[in-house]
Order: C-alpha cells, then structure tokens, then sequence
C-alpha cells in the first residue's frame, strides 16, 4: 500500500513537472540533436521521447537492402503492458538531421497488447518503400500502461538501420 502511494505521488510530481518546467524538443523533425537519457519507470507524458528504446524495439539486423523484409521486435521487459500497432515513421538522415520520409502504406488500425516478458515482431518490405541507400530511423509509439492504476503514458520507441546497395 505504501509503494502504491509513492508511485502515485511519483507520478503526480512528474505529471506537474511535465505542465510547468520548459521541456526541450527532442523529436526529429524539430532537430533536435541532444539527448538525455529518460527512465521509463519515472517519466510520463503524452508522448515521450526516450533516447535508449534499444530494449523496446529491435531488427532483425541493422543492414538492409532496398528489396530487403525488415522484421519489427518490439519487447516488453517491464511489468506493464505495452500498447502498439502496425503504423510507424520512418526518417532519413540528411546532412546531420532527420527529415521524415513519407511512408505511402495504409495501415491496419488494430491494438497490439504486449504483455509483460513477451514479444512481438512485425514484418515490413522494404520494397513497397523505395527506399534509396542511406543511414534511417524507424519510429513507433509505443504506449506503457499500468495493470494496477491504468495510468499510462506514449513512449516512441526508435531504432536506426542502414539501406545499401
């Protein structure tokens, strides 16, 4: 009962810090370069940029070829479920910042639930893309929620690969 009362009033301090302290943008489209390091388990907002997702998402490895099915692991090592589904961003870096590069599919609107110590992997062909060779970044919102208090927050998840040749 203790610990449910420090994490709520964890969270209504952040929550307060989130509305009055000046946040620096991190996304990509507003180039923003530096980064900080943002614990999951103490940070809540509507969507939050965390620089270390590498525990979130993962590929199935880190070259591509234009023509090449990439394969999506999102992993929750948490002990909230994790909310997510098959739309996502796609950036290219050029000249030091990243530029979103319009992604023409039509994705499905279905919630992905991933519970706590399970995976899920989706498949994306690079081809319907038309991807030129280039260092990327793919993009998903992946959203945290409490099973306890149902208090959630929106983390977007990204990794970075190469498309060659």
């Amino acid at each position: 009962m203790k610990r449910v009362i420090l994490v709520m009033l964890l969270i209504f301090g952040l929550v307060l810090a989130y509305q009055v302290l000046p946040i620096q943008s991190n996304h990509p489209e507003d180039g923003g370069q530096e980064k900080g390091s943002i614990n999951l388990n103490e940070t809540l907002g509507p969507i939050v940029p965390v620089e270390n997702t590498s525990q979130i998402i993962l590929l199935d490895k880190s070259v591509y070829s234009p023509t090449d099915t990439m394969v999506i692991s999102i992993t929750n090592n948490g002990n909230a479920n994790f909310t997510t589904g098959y739309d996502f961003k796609l950036y290219r870096l050029e000249n030091g910042t990243w530029k979103e590069v319009p992604v023409n599919l039509a994705f499905i609107e279905v919630a992905v639930v991933i519970e706590p110590g399970k995976s899920w992997e989706q498949r994306v062909n690079l081809a319907h893309l038309n991807l030129k060779p280039g260092h990327y970044r793919i993009e998903k919102t992946v959203v945290v929620t409490d099973p306890v208090n149902k208090m959630s927050m929106g983390i977007e998840a990204w990794t970075e690969f190469d498309v060659r040749g």
